[in-house]
């Protein structure tokens, strides 16, 4: 009787046990279908596409605040090193008696057409105090100018390791300037970082710059450039938001998967553009430590100087640069000799109005990075 009894007992609370586990079963899949697929307890719930929508929004809005959070970080890792140097800057000039001279002084320059660049290389490249250092691979390099003939028909890889790096890490100061035909910043990135801490840990001083212009204004002026030295070729490769396109991919402007050639013919292009926008307003500020517009470009110019120390030069030094030595205008355009009158400049502007939507973005986060420096300020008229 007595194991009966137990075995009574033993099958009643199986049973009700039994009973409170299905009915909490279903509770958990009817109230909370996600958790029971998780414990293998119920089937994939039918999800309404909608929801989706909003789970992708919320995602956006998220990688968006992380996005900011990011660049405030790195706003604040730039702003302590500014303030670093400044400390820096005023000790040495408390005691300049043990100030220890750097072995070398190497200023990347990234020269996107058309920004003033070339007004910049020519300056520099009048002095006999600094080393220009050329990376770019194209149809106008001759050999009447150099050494980079040597290396114009050379691969990326080559270019940079075999001539840039060995030549820019010697004594004395290096304006490294990359142009049309090596890779964007996409990739230089990596390069550029690598260079500016192979410098710094031999003793140099490491400074990275480019100049951005008014994309409506760049455009006229590259249309009419073109046509002055390019004849029929001039303009039928023109995608529209050159610089944004140059500054991230170079002379491959039309890399499938980060800068489409029709930014805006479909939902997948749009996406596909606000991601090149987030890209290089990233490297804007992630790469570079200087940056400029063409309205400051005399301003650059002498925070250039600066950097390479010209301003305590001999003055008797042939063609040496000097602050109070004004920046010439290399390939100046004189549009009315040119045939551009009024009516002619109005259809031009209207022609790249319609396709500069990410180049404005980019213009207007250049201007205000370039309106805030303090070393383009003390310069500025």
């Amino acid at each position: 009787g007595g194991a009966w009894g137990v075995c009574t007992r033993v099958t009643v609370c199986a049973v009700a046990a039994m009973g409170l586990i299905g009915a909490a079963y279903r509770g958990l899949n009817h109230h909370h279908p996600a958790t029971a697929v998780l414990l293998g307890l119920g089937d994939v719930p039918t999800v309404d596409a909608g929801l989706l929508g909003h789970a992708d929004e919320a995602m956006h809005r998220a990688d968006e605040r992380r996005e900011t959070a990011r660049l405030a970080r790195v706003d604040a890792r730039r702003a302590e090193r500014r303030a670093g140097k400044k400390e820096s800057a005023n000790h040495d000039e408390s005691s300049n008696a043990h100030r220890v001279e750097p072995k070398c002084r190497l200023l990347f320059y990234y020269h996107v057409p058309k920004t003033g660049g070339g007004s910049i290389v020519r300056y520099f490249h009048e002095s006999n105090d600094v080393d220009i250092v050329r990376y770019e691979s194209t149809k106008y390099i001759t050999p009447a100018m150099g050494e980079i003939y040597n290396w114009n028909s050379a691969s990326h890889d080559d270019h940079w390791d075999r001539y840039v790096v060995p030549q820019a890490m010697k004594p004395g100061n290096h304006l490294v300037v990359e142009h049309w035909g090596r890779p964007g910043m996409v990739e230089m990135g990596s390069r550029v970082a690598d260079l500016r801490q192979k410098a710094e840990n031999a003793g140099c001083e490491v400074m990275t710059s480019t100049t951005l212009r008014d994309p409506i204004d760049r455009d006229v002026s590259d249309d009419v450039f073109r046509r002055m030295h390019g004849g029929k070729d001039a303009g039928i490769d023109y995608l529209g938001d050159e610089q944004t396109r140059f500054l991230l991919l170079n002379s491959e402007r039309a890399r499938d998967g980060v800068a489409p050639r029709d930014l805006y013919g479909d939902h997948r292009a749009r996406v596909e553009a606000e991601g090149a926008l987030r890209a290089a307003t990233r490297i804007l500020r992630d790469d570079f430590d200087l940056v400029a517009t063409i309205d400051d470009l005399e301003a650059q110019k002498d925070a250039f100087v600066d950097f390479f120390k010209l301003e305590s030069r001999a003055k008797d030094v042939k063609k040496s640069a000097e602050k109070s030595e004004p920046l010439g205008r290399e390939h100046a355009i004189d549009y009315a000799k040119e045939g551009v009158d009024a009516t002619r400049m109005k259809e031009l502007r209207a022609k790249f109005e319609r396709s500069n939507d990410l180049d404005k973005q980019l213009y207007r986060i250049a201007a205000e990075m370039s309106a805030s420096d303090e070393r383009l300020d003390k310069h500025r008229a």
